[in-house]
């Protein structure tokens, strides 16, 4: 009775197994091509504020740390340090407000919990980024998002 069952645990597990080996994927053979580049004369013009949001820096859980964005009914950015389990490491903390007018903000915030930066938005939607540097030197971009303006209701 127990070999009946060792023998049909062992072809499951094995049955499992098979499954589970045919289900990834593989990677497509890269097809690079290459293309004559054409010079051309192309007329000057003005580029619009950079409100195209990147991918944030990853960090490791024990360097986490947590801000508060928020826009006013008077178009304000206020960015509020919450803390976090990297606290300690956290040497600088610098915001950066790209406005929709084309116009760019920088402000310090202080590195004690509750500490804020109050920088002056528009009445559209403006991007904010926050960099944090730690101790170690390394710096990391921990939030990069677009602000909608809130009017008062």
């Amino acid at each position: 009775m127990q070999i009946k069952t060792i023998i049909l645990i062992t072809g499951l597990l094995c049955t499992l197994l098979a499954i589970a080996g045919c289900t990834g994927t593989q990677n497509a053979p890269v097809v690079t091509q290459t293309v004559a580049a054409v010079t051309q004369a192309v007329p000057a013009t003005t580029a619009g504020p950079d409100l195209v949001v990147s991918p944030t820096d990853s960090v490791i859980e024990a360097n986490s740390v947590i801000f508060n964005v928020d826009k006013d009914y008077l178009a304000n950015v206020i960015v509020t340090f919450q803390g976090g389990n990297g606290l300690k490491q956290v040497n600088k903390i610098d915001v950066t407000l790209i406005r929709a007018d084309g116009l760019t903000k920088t402000a310090d915030v202080g590195t004690t919990i509750g500490s804020a930066a109050t920088l002056e938005g528009t009445k559209n939607t403006d991007r904010i980024m926050v960099y944090v540097t730690m101790k170690d030197g390394k710096k990391y971009k921990v939030v990069d998002s677009l602000i909608p303006f809130k009017p008062r209701v």
